[in-house]
């Protein structure tokens, strides 16, 4: 998983208040999804074996000449994340513990896949 932390830079504009004050982390998920590297180069036996199931399996046919990729998203890759950042959020190591004044959000963007977990 990949752990990207934010700041704010002194003179740069905000909608916030006190950025400065503003202490954020994003978790993101990189082991799943398109990160997991399945793929399928166009016109290989590969391609055209997946291209063979989707028509079966979902009646949907591919272009020959399309290169194909799968992107697994799992219940335990994306509960290994949510409980990756409330453990960095809420561990008393002093930096990133949530005190009486510390605030905690997790926010999803979920793209344009109708399906998942």
């Amino acid at each position: 998983m990949c752990l990207r932390p934010v700041r704010w830079f002194e003179g740069v504009p905000s909608p916030v208040k006190q950025p400065e004050l503003v202490d954020m982390v994003i978790f993101r998920e990189n082991t799943e999804d398109i990160y997991a590297g399945i793929e399928a180069e166009a016109g290989s036996p590969e391609a055209e074996t997946i291209r063979e199931m989707i028509k079966e399996v979902f009646g949907r046919e591919i272009s020959e000449d399309s290169g194909l990729g799968i992107k697994p998203v799992s219940r335990t890759g994306s509960q290994r994340l949510q409980r990756a950042a409330i453990k960095y959020a809420v561990e008393p190591d002093g930096k990133h513990s949530l005190g009486s004044q510390r605030q905690h959000h997790e926010v999803h963007r979920r793209s344009i896949p109708k399906v998942g977990i």
